[in-house]
């Protein structure tokens, strides 16, 4: 669906984006995530041909962005919706004006214009508030215009930058709830750029981890998780683990699947190894799969054997003084 090749992007002597390359399918859910600065904003930008790359190549459902003319990228960017942090709304229009604002520029007739946002409007719960002014919506109803705003032109893609990073965690769930009703009920491809992890352990089906201008992490939301590397602790700030004097940790990954869940209850009402849980970061995500690892404290000189038993029964285990 969106292939991104070898994309770097600069302002200046300022490299914004390195050599990207990323894979996004037709009909998922894919989440960017980084730090401020990282370039998640900029690369959301190339892909709808706001911003034009330096090198490399970009194709969204075939068509390369490099080989069009202006008014080919115009027409391109009709099947491309976009919402944004701060919703973009015209105070001076009612919501449903709002929402037929991009089928007035492209010379929609009055009576397509109406039926469609007034649909739009339904799809997101706000069929009550068609001649509302946007300044007596909550931030959440806002969100939602701006959602039924980027549906109008019918796109194949919506692109959301930070588009939850103004809301509070109770309109987010909702505002990720709608979003994923919309990709299943619709098909629509969805591109989230957030900084937020809880964000992309709710909605997103894959994640690409962008430091610095590079993917430096993609893959399933679970597996990223799962495997914990340096690149996502960096992001999420997670603190170490360390044992404590006398012990020796014993980091277990957890799938959540049911035998596992009977293997571990095995582990802890039949093994001879005395050990203690230290901390846990299991996690449920949007597939309702529960994925994290929990660290055992063992006694010093125990952890292999404590390891080896978990191993034997398919449990991932890893033996070390720190995590």
């Amino acid at each position: 669906m969106i292939q991104i090749e070898n994309v770097s992007k600069s302002f200046g002597e300022l490299q914004i984006l390195r050599n990207v390359n990323l894979y996004i399918k037709k009909g998922e859910i894919f989440g960017i995530a980084g730090r401020s600065g990282a370039g998640k904003s900029t690369l959301l930008r190339c892909i709808n041909g706001l911003e034009k790359y330096d090198n490399g190549k970009i194709s969204v459902d075939g068509t390369d962005l490099n080989s069009l003319n202006n008014k080919q990228l115009l027409d391109f960017r009709r099947g491309i919706g976009m919402i944004f942090q701060n919703f973009a709304l015209l105070n001076r229009k009612t919501v449903l004006d709002n929402v037929k604002l991009p089928m007035e520029c492209w010379k929609y007739n009055e009576k397509e214009m109406n039926e469609r946002a007034q649909n739009l409007l339904k799809l997101v719960g706000l069929e009550d508030k068609l001649y509302v002014m946007p300044e007596e919506l909550s931030g959440g109803q806002k969100q939602r215009v701006a959602i039924a705003r980027a549906l109008a032109m019918e796109p194949s893609v919506l692109l959301c930058d930070e588009a939850t990073s103004a809301l509070d965690p109770a309109i987010t769930q909702s505002i990720l709830e709608l979003l994923e009703g919309i990709n299943s009920k619709l098909g629509i491809t969805i591109v989230m750029v957030t900084h937020e992890m809880s964000v992309i352990k709710e909605a997103c089906d894959r994640v690409a981890i962008l430091e610095d201008g590079c993917i430096v992490s993609q893959g399933l939301v679970e597996d990223v998780f799962l495997n914990d590397d340096d690149y996502l602790q960096n992001l999420i700030g997670s603190k170490r683990v360390y044992a404590p004097a006398g012990k020796e940790l014993v980091k277990i990954a957890v799938h959540g699947s049911e035998t596992e869940q009977e293997s571990i209850y095995r582990l802890a009402t039949s093994c001879e190894i005395p050990f203690g849980i230290l901390s846990a970061n299991v996690s449920q995500f949007h597939n309702n799969c529960y994925m994290g690892h929990i660290y055992l404290t063992v006694p010093y000189g125990k952890g292999k054997d404590l390891a080896k038993i978990l191993r034997t029964q398919g449990i991932a285990a890893e033996v070390g003084g720190e995590f």
